[in-house]
């Protein structure tokens, strides 16, 4: 019988990063349908003055959308250059997911007060987080771009089912 080990490949990392996005993509995305259809009589308003989120809500979205950036660039630069493919990937990862959470959270935020204002504006606000989250969907060449990998690392990664060392 032949032994498998199971081997940590750049097509599986990429697969694993997809999935993670698409988990955490898809929590507010099944959050927002279920109280859209739990809402009796939503509106549109943009000029209640006594609804306080009209203020809060995008300045929640905002913020989740710069410093998500913001971390991710900040974190992804610091990875050394002379460092291995793996760790550089695990690093990577990480970047990855706190910059997805950042748009997660705002995005649950905008859900949660539709459902409690019945104002569609903040669904419109957190949908287009999550759309905005759905375009940062990893991919082999963002990996590739954002990490600026070069010479024997790039090949590496390039070889999709050869195991990394």
């Amino acid at each position: 019988m032949q032994n498998v080990k199971n081997s940590f490949t750049p097509a599986s990392y990429v697969k694993i990063l997809a999935f993670l996005h698409l988990g955490i993509l898809a929590t507010p995305a099944i959050l927002a349908l279920f109280f859209y259809f739990q809402i009796q009589d939503a509106h549109l308003s943009f000029s209640d003055s006594d609804d306080m989120f009209l203020a809060i809500v995008p300045v929640v979205a905002m913020v989740g959308i710069f410093l998500g950036d913001f971390l991710f660039r900040k974190m992804v630069k610091s990875i050394p250059s002379n460092m291995g493919l793996k760790e550089k990937l695990a690093r990577f990862q990480t970047a990855c997911i706190i910059s997805y959470a950042l748009l997660e959270g705002p995005a649950l935020f905008c859900i949660v007060i539709f459902y409690n204002t019945q104002n569609f504006a903040y669904l419109f606000i957190g949908l287009f987080l999550l759309f905005y989250l759905y375009l940062k969907r990893p991919t082999k060449d963002k990996v590739l771009n954002q990490l600026n990998l070069q010479g024997a690392q790039k090949a590496q990664f390039n070889r999709l089912n050869q195991p990394i060392d």
